[in-house]
Formats: C-alpha cells, structure tokens, sequence
C-alpha cells in the first residue's frame, strides 16, 4: 500500500476515532449537566484556546514545515520549539490567570478556567508537529486516540452530577499529559540515532518567526471561541452551552478539514521548492475534491441535522438544530478555505493570510455588534460564515499573484448549485418528507462534482493514489 494511503487512513481514523470519543464525551457531559453548566465548560474551554494561542504562537506549524522540508536534526528542532512554547505557557498562565482573578466574578466559571489552564504545560511539550511533519501518521494516530479515550474514561467514571463539573478540565489535562508522554516515548524511538549537535535556543529569533502564523492564529480562534465568550457573558451561560452543542457537531464534522490540511500542507511545502506549475496543479486537484466532498456532507447534514441533535444530546437542546443548520455554511467554508490557508503558508506568504483573517475578522466584529433583529446565537453563527466568507475572497486575491489559476468559479458554482438544493430542502423537505430528502441526498453529489469540474482525470488520479 502507498505511505499516501497509510497517511490518509491512518490521520482518517485518528481524527474520526478522536472527535467520535470526544464527541460522546460531550454527549455525556450535555446530558448530565445541562445548558448552564455547558456553557460553563464551554467558556473554560474557550479561555483555555486563548491562551494557547499566545502559548503556541504559530510554532507548531513552523514545525510542521521545517520538519517535513529540512531532514536535518529533530533534536535540535524540538528543543527550540518544545522550550519556547514552554516559556510562552508560562507567561500565558500567569497573564489569563490575573484576568481571571480580577475581572470574572462568576465562581464557577473562574474556578472551571483556571483549571483548564494548567493544560498549557503538557501542551506545550507535545511533539505531534515533528510526527507530520515526518510523516509518521500512525504514531500520531495512536497517540491522540489514546489521550482522548483517557479523557472519555475519566469523564465517565467521576462525572455523576453538576456538582463534579471541576473534573471535566482535571481530565481534559491528563489525556494530553498521556498523549504528551506517549510521544516523547515514540521521540526517542524514532529520532536516536540521528545526528545531533548541540545548538543555542534563540527563543527571540523563533518567536519571531514564528510571529506572522501566531497572529494569524489569535485572530482566526478568537473568532472562532468569541461567540460562546460573547454569549456567556452578555447573554447567559445557557445560550452558551445551546450554542456549544451545535458547534461540537461541526467540530466533529470537521474532521474533513483535519485530514485534508495534515496530509496537504507538507505536500504544498514540497511542491513549492519544485515549481509554480506543479504547486499550481496540486492545489486545483486538491481544491475540487475537497469543495465537492464538503458541500455534499453539507447537504446531508442540512437534511438530517435539525432534528437529529435534540434526540443525541436531549429535549434541552432543541433549538440547537437551526443554529446548526446555519453553522453548515462554516463548515464548508472553513474547509474549502484549508486549501487556499495552507498554500499561503506552504508558500511562506502567511503574512497575507494574517491580513486575510483580519479583514474577514472585522466584517465579523460589525455583524456581532450590529442590532440585528435576530436572537444572539443566531447573529454570532452567521457572522462565523461571513468572516470565512471574506477571508476567502481575499486569500483568492492573494494568490492569484503568484501566477495560480482563477480559483473563484471553481468555488463559486460549486456554491451556487449547492444552495439551490438547500431551498427545496427548506422550501418542500416538510411536505415530502420521504422524497425530497432521498432525491436531493442522489442527485446532489453528482451535480456538485460536476460544478466544482471534477472530470475523469481527476477521478483517475485519486484512484492512482488509492492503488
């Protein structure tokens, strides 16, 4: 079997076996605890992802590229990384931690932050960046399958009531603590034997290259965790945890864009140091297949989705379906937008994919603020489209000043032909319920594939790739 099919299969499995256990993991959370006290995890969860920000500060894909193009010495490569994100945790901790202490009046949601913060150290010392960039998927499989099976089992067996809410970070931690050993284990297995020679840290100089894809990670996750943030403080914490479980369904969902991105990106990284036309190639392959593939699960989630989470995760969650429903156009376009971010980056060009978030950033912050007519956690779900929307439009600007194909209609009647199919599901799904659903779940994928210029060539490189 090719080592593309072994990464394929082994990061699918990995990501679908780690969001399917996390996914349960929430399952049973919601159940037990209820809308308040999810939005309440989901908060911690949140401050938890802002200060891993300023932890990671863009290293780990630094990592990624400098290990899948430089075979030269991991050790060397790892003991920068792993000591600069350590020192950055730190300085994280203490800087979120104060806020916490002096800004957050709400106990419970102080004590759950602050205990999602001690995170940050195990995190900070974990090597998955070196096992993609080297291509060592099934390593990296077995380790984040296993940190979330502890996460699972420790969550299952001390969570009884709303009264055990503080064990959910206490696990949350040891899952990464167990992934991070398990790495380091792996670490010493694979990397003994290359050469070494001892190299001075230079924190300064990597932070600062790291620096560009650190800001861009502030802003995109700070979008991203900034409508629970949004919800829990100038709304309720309830609206939080409804609007959380609709989120956790795409997160799940976005195992897709998971797969694509660590298979893709040390590819794109490659194809840069060969030639335009061939970086230019793998790019509008890749780009067909994954717009296709994402708008088709789109559009079977629209069919089943609104209905369906009431019954998964309880009668309390009811009004999660329509905000899942509307967070179907992130999904699409967070992972159509994977193939534009990661050429950005393959290309070393992330500053205009920093400036791409910031722009798409404010359309989001004014739709936010704006007194729109409508209830909060539905403003916040379509702001999220619209900022991948316009981050979009601006990373298709950027590339096409290096000579890449006008990639806009590829998406854009892809686009088209999808929402036509989204209003007979919306317009005539309540009426006929048994065959539009059926009609539009065969029809639509062949007529998406067909928008987005999937030809037989394309069907035959991806099976050359499988055989």
């Amino acid at each position: 079997m090719k080592p593309l099919v072994i990464n394929i299969l082994s990061i699918s499995s990995a990501d679908v076996g780690t969001r399917l256990i996390g996914f349960l993991a929430f399952t049973y959370l919601a159940r037990i605890l209820g809308p308040e006290n999810m939005g309440i995890i989901a908060i911690g969860m949140a401050i938890l992802t802002y200060a891993s920000i300023i932890s990671t500060m863009g290293l780990p894909a630094l990592g990624v590229r400098s290990a899948s193009v430089n075979k030269s010495s991991a050790r060397n490569l790892v003991k920068r990384i792993c000591s600069t994100r350590f020192f950055l945790s730190i300085m994280s901790f203490l800087v979120i931690m104060g806020f916490l202490m002096i800004w957050v009046k709400e106990q419970n949601i102080r004590n759950v932050s602050i205990f999602y913060l001690f995170s940050l150290f195990p995190s900070a010392l974990m090597i998955e960046w070196l096992f993609k960039g080297r291509s060592k998927m099934i390593t990296l499989a077995i380790g984040q399958i296993l940190g979330m099976s502890v996460y699972l089992l420790i969550i299952i067996g001390v969570v009884s009531n709303s009264q055990d809410i503080h064990w959910v970070p206490f696990a949350w931690f040891l899952g990464l603590f167990v992934q991070t050993i398990y790495f380091w284990i792996n670490y010493k297995y694979f990397f003994r034997n290359e050469n070494y020679e001892n190299q001075p840290l230079h924190l300064y100089k990597i932070i600062k290259q790291g620096l560009p894809l650190g800001i861009s990670g502030l802003i995109s996750h700070s979008v991203i965790q900034f409508p629970v943030i949004y919800l829990g403080f100038f709304d309720s914490t309830e609206k939080a945890g409804i609007y959380s479980v609709a989120f956790r369904v795409i997160i799940m969902m976005l195992v897709i864009d998971r797969v694509f991105s660590t298979i893709f990106f040390p590819v794109i990284s490659r194809s840069y140091k060969d030639s335009i036309a061939k970086l230019n190639e793998r790019v509008i392959w890749t780009l067909k297949i994954v717009t296709a593939g994402s708008l088709y699960i789109a559009v079977l989630a629209l069919i089943t989705g609104r209905n369906l989470l009431p019954i998964i995760f309880g009668s309390e969650f009811r009004n999660s379906g329509l905000i899942f429903q509307i967070l179907l156009g992130f999904f699409v376009l967070t992972t159509i937008n994977s193939v534009f971010t990661f050429t950005l980056i393959g290309i070393e060009k992330e500053h205009l994919y920093t400036k791409s978030l910031f722009i798409g950033a404010m359309v989001f912050s004014a739709i936010i603020f704006s007194p729109l007519p409508l209830p909060a956690t539905l403003i916040v779900s379509i702001a999220l489209a619209a900022h991948e929307a316009v981050s979009m439009l601006m990373m298709m600007k950027y590339l096409r000043q290096f000579n890449l194909t006008n990639l806009f209609y590829r998406v854009f009647l892809a686009l088209l032909v999808t929402i036509i199919f989204v209003i007979i599901v919306v317009l005539w799904q309540h009426l006929y319920p048994i065959l539009v659903p059926v009609g539009v779940a065969v029809l639509a994928l062949p007529a998406i594939a067909i928008a987005s210029g999937i030809n037989n060539d394309d069907i035959n490189t991806f099976k050359g790739l499988l055989k």
